[in-house]
């Protein structure tokens, strides 16, 4: 007799448990919801900060982005509001030559390191398989070109970079 006590107890309790359990309330809009704010219009870049006299990792990266031209296998980081690019790689056989308005030896600084370039009449020519092209491709996130008298750049470091070496070698 107690397994009819049992399943009339949970016989019934079972299916109005689920019964009550399936109920749900069906939500009635009441009113649209409310028109988002619209977006406040954004303020004009600021001007580049003027390069600090600390770390060359610290300063601000020169404005601008890399284009990459697969046809003359050439990558050049032009200026934002400029035409005429701040500096240019470009693989000439088995050199890439560097083109900018730097002058002399130039201190190039990268994440792994220092090391010198020679800029002739605004070119310097890299064999295609040399360590410091290397350490411009892989540093992190910029390397700066520095003249003697404190000038120079402060470029990102982007994939343009990497494109034009793969293709020289």
């Amino acid at each position: 007799m107690s397994w009819q006590r049992a399943w009339f107890r949970y016989g019934t309790a079972v299916p109005l448990m689920l019964a009550v359990a399936s109920c749900t309330a069906i939500p009635t809009p009441e009113a649209p919801p409310p028109a988002p704010a619209p977006l406040p219009t954004p303020a004009p870049a600021p001007a580049p900060a003027p390069p600090t006299s600390g770390s060359w990792e610290s300063r601000a990266v020169n404005n601008g982005a890399w284009r990459y031209d697969a046809g003359s296998r050439t990558a050049a980081f032009v200026p934002t509001g400029g035409a005429a690019p701040l500096l240019t790689m470009a693989c000439t056989g088995s050199t890439i030559r560097l083109t900018s308005g730097l002058a002399g030896d130039v201190s190039l600084r990268t994440s792994a390191g220092n090391d010198q370039l020679r800029f002739e009449d605004g070119n310097a020519t890299v064999p295609n398989r040399d360590i410091r092209l290397d350490r411009i491709a892989f540093s992190r996130g910029r390397f700066a070109l520095e003249t003697p008298g404190g000038s120079g750049l402060t470029l990102p470091v982007q994939s343009e970079i990497g494109r034009v070496i793969e293709d020289c070698r």
